[in-house]
């Protein structure tokens, strides 16, 4: 906790100064008296003890906590290693379980992808923890994420970069980094990432498994560290589409915590995700309708070899007797402005602990390791965060209004898309526009970070937006891109791309069903994009 003592005439002179406010002549005493009450009163609750749920150590003991050593850890996509057992019987039994470095599992070191602190092991369990426990999943460490979970590479972890399961020196995706590449090399049956701007589902792409951003609000997010509570998502990252059902009907519900979860069924009502995959296997699929998006599948940053694996699964859904149309949503293309605006705005400010408004549990003790910032710190939080934290401060001051206007044009997107699921069953379109590029180089200043996978994001964040269910399959393989591929051995090198598919408001179970389907009508490894 910071060092507290009685406010001085200094501080009531900066307060002012930060408004931009002038004491008027002979005010500055009864300035000074009612700072000193404000004082007192943040005094009186920082010295009564915080308010948290008990996690249930007797039950689930925590044991063999470590941090692995680096030739046990050649990915680095652990973060911390740990073993905690479930109920002996339950949905998830006999499968292992990794969690993103952002979800806190009390007793176990939290890093949040960062050196820039250290210290910090949580005292309790985020809701989707105590889930996985309870449908007896076998929890067996945290998975590397970006620094301060923030970037869609893979590059920022402080263990060195994240690798792709399918080539060294090539990216998984970010921001839940380790959860992509431990679970696409069957390092851990499943995971929980979280997914702010599409980092669920990039590296899910990336490293060939399948990744559900579920609806906003249907997985509780009480426990784990956020980025903007408009936009925070936790969600299912797993090797089949069943998996992924599994893991999220023991995880989904409301928690009575988390206000995101407007909307949200109770946890003992939330659908039978995998008994309804199972059985949708036995019914016919003619009838149902798809649409794939223009906007999204003819952006100019979309590779070819992408394009057509997309439109190949298209046809597939067409060999299964579905209608597939070309849609169009022209507002989508403006879906990396108003990503931009929304995350630099909001998580910018929450990194300095400006967090308001919300009725869930706060991590208050993370905040007291963090705070307050210093040029060490920034210079370990590598160029997404500080260059984010300048964008944060810059805008706020010269466009106070353009996070607001960014939130409203954002609903006027989500409404387009609630119009297109009165006809369609689906929305699909390509989940990245490229495949995964080489880590970014070390010498790289922000500009590089910046500029190094153009586009990476721009078409998963358009759902962190809308709220609407968005799940990656992957459907081929693609040769790399990039200036930095030049020889015959990096042109045969073959890299995950996935397709991403999106539904209507809490029907996650359709669009499983839709991918299940898919997966199962071809194996993803025999097709390959022409060159």
């Amino acid at each position: 906790m910071p060092t507290t003592g009685p406010v001085t005439p200094a501080e009531v002179a900066e307060a002012a100064q930060r408004l931009g406010f002038t004491i008027p002549y002979g005010h500055e005493e009864e300035y000074l008296a009612l700072l000193a009450k404000t004082d007192a009163q943040c005094q009186l609750i920082l010295d009564t003890p915080d308010y948290k749920p008990s996690p249930r150590l007797d039950e689930y003991p925590r044991k063999d906590i470590h941090l692995p050593e680096a030739d046990a850890n050649e990915s680095r996509g652990w973060a911390w290693r740990c073993d905690i057992g479930g109920d002996k019987n339950g949905l998830l039994g006999g499968k292992t379980v990794v969690f993103k470095d952002t979800v806190c599992v009390a007793g176990v070191p939290l890093l949040f992808g960062t050196d820039a602190f250290d210290g910090y092991v949580p005292d309790v369990d985020a809701t989707v923890v105590s889930r996985v426990l309870q449908n007896g999943g076998r929890i067996i460490g945290k998975a590397a994420c970006e620094n301060f979970s923030h970037g869609a590479t893979s590059s920022s972890s402080p263990f060195g970069p994240v690798e792709n399961p399918y080539a060294k020196g090539f990216t998984t995706g970010g921001s839940s980094s380790g959860c992509g590449t431990l679970v696409g090399s069957g390092q851990a049956d499943m995971a929980i990432g979280g997914d702010q701007g599409g980092s669920i589902r990039i590296p899910a792409t990336f490293c060939g498994i399948v990744g559900l951003k579920p609806t906003f609000g249907l997985v509780p997010y009480t426990g784990v560290l956020t980025s903007d509570a408009g936009i925070d998502h936790v969600g299912p990252m797993c090797p089949t589409v069943l998996d992924c059902a599994t893991l999220l009907e023991a995880v989904a519900g409301y928690d009575g915590l988390d206000d995101r979860q407007l909307g949200a069924p109770e946890y003992d009502k939330i659908p039978r995700y995998r008994s309804l995959l199972l059985e949708a296997r036995s019914q016919p699929l003619q009838g149902k309708r798809i649409g794939i998006l223009k906007e999204a599948i003819e952006g100019k940053l979309v590779a070819s070899s992408v394009r057509s694996l997309v439109e190949l699964a298209a046809d597939r859904f067409k060999n299964l007797g579905i209608q597939v149309d070309e849609v169009s949503i022209p507002m989508f293309t403006l879906t990396p402005a108003l990503s931009h605006i929304i995350n630099k705005l909001a998580s910018g400010g929450t990194r300095q602990g400006r967090q308001v408004g919300r009725r869930g549990l706060y991590l208050n003790d993370y905040w007291d390791h963090l705070l307050p910032w210093d040029q060490d710190k920034y210079d370990k939080a590598k160029y997404f965060v500080t260059g984010t934290a300048m964008s944060c401060e810059y805008a706020w001051l010269k466009y106070p209004t353009a996070y607001g206007r960014a939130m409203n044009l954002s609903r006027k997107l989500k409404d387009d898309f609630d119009e297109l699921f009165k006809q369609y069953d689906a929305i699909i379109m390509p989940t990245c526009p490229q495949p995964p590029r080489r880590h970014i180089p070390a010498h790289a200043g922000p500009l590089g970070w910046a500029d190094h996978a153009p586009g990476t994001a721009s078409i998963t964040a358009a759902f962190n937006l809308t709220g609407h269910p968005a799940l990656t399959i992957p459907v081929g393989f693609a040769p790399p891109m990039g200036d930095d591929i030049q020889t015959p051995d990096d042109l045969a090198i073959r890299l995950p791309v996935g397709m991403m598919i999106v539904g209507k408001m809490f029907d996650e179970s359709k669009i499983m069903v839709l991918a299940d389907a898919l997966e199962r009508s071809a194996g993803w490894k025999d097709i390959v994009a022409s060159e």
